[in-house]
């Protein structure tokens, strides 16, 4: 089995190239290793199947590659919070995911991620309080881990700012004002413990959920409807497959994670791709 190994060293778990290759070896594996700058070739090298360690950035841009290659993608999740494996039941870390990425019958499910003006995304994509609590959970998260993430959306509630914002779905404005945060979910997974219940990996329509500006005391319940679906808490859904959302200038976005300068943007669907994920009833895949 022809096995390319993308790596982020720079991931939470800081594992080299080497020490996730040796995990993976074993009779019948042939291991090639790629650093996440060449996630393209290593799809591109016509392996059975990409296995990618790193967190949630790092699966966005191997997802992309696989999407584009037709390379089915194992996942040995590396990260800090690892939202993507847990939206899809990978285990946790990447010991436990190397039976899953070396099973030669695993089970697959075929999931959809996004792109947002041609950056990759798995999980979640969002501008207003997610940027700030991204910002503000960053230098925590070596030494907190996903935890970092609950304090950095506690600081965001009390000091972030509304933006303005214009959501057109599928061609059809559907808001037009102020918001405390707007997220397009792809997996729906974020935070380290959030699980949007409208979005669904397995289809390639994306979710805008809108949080309209008001009253800082309504974002503990804004945020509670937001988890929990629908129209609740003043939070606004809105399902398609070309979301358009236009900023005010120098507007920044949370892309997975990490924070970029990308303005008004276009969210469109990527994919699809094959997940490896443990079979049904298998415990030692599962761990």
């Amino acid at each position: 089995m022809q096995l390319a190994l993308v790596v982020n060293p720079r991931s939470g778990a800081g594992r080299s190239a080497e020490q996730v290759a040796e995990l993976l070896a074993g009779p019948g594996h042939d291991v090639r290793t790629f650093p996440i700058d060449r996630a393209e070739e290593a799809a591109a090298s016509g392996p059975d199947r990409l296995v990618l360690a790193g967190g949630d950035g790092s699966v966005g841009t191997a997802f992309a590659a696989c999407a584009r290659h037709g390379v089915p993608l194992a996942v040995l999740p590396a990260g800090t919070a690892n939202d993507f494996a847990r939206a899809l039941g990978i285990p946790p870390g990447i010991e436990a995911a190397v039976p899953v990425a070396t099973d030669p019958d695993p089970g697959r499910r075929t999931v959809w991620g996004g792109s947002i003006d041609g950056k990759p995304f798995v999980n979640v994509a969002s501008i207003g309080l997610g940027v700030y609590a991204a910002e503000q959970a960053a230098p925590l998260k070596r030494v907190l881990g996903p935890v970092a993430y609950g304090i950095g959306a506690a600081i965001a509630t009390v000091r972030g700012r509304a933006a303005r914002a214009r959501v057109i779905v599928d061609g059809d404005e559907v808001f037009d004002g102020d918001v405390w945060q707007v997220l397009v979910a792809a997996s729906g997974s974020f935070g380290g413990v959030v699980q949007l219940p409208v979005s669904d990996p397995e289809t390639p329509e994306l979710e805008a959920f809108v949080l309209p500006a008001g009253p800082r005391l309504s974002l503990v319940r804004r945020a509670w409807g937001m988890r929990h679906g629908g129209n609740r808490g003043g939070v606004q859904v809105f399902q398609g497959h070309r979301i358009v959302v236009d900023l005010d200038p120098d507007r920044q976005w949370n892309v997975d994670g990490d924070v970029f300068d990308l303005g008004d943007v276009t969210v469109a669907p990527l994919g699809p791709v094959d997940v490896l994920v443990p079979r049904d009833g298998d415990p030692e895949a599962a761990r």
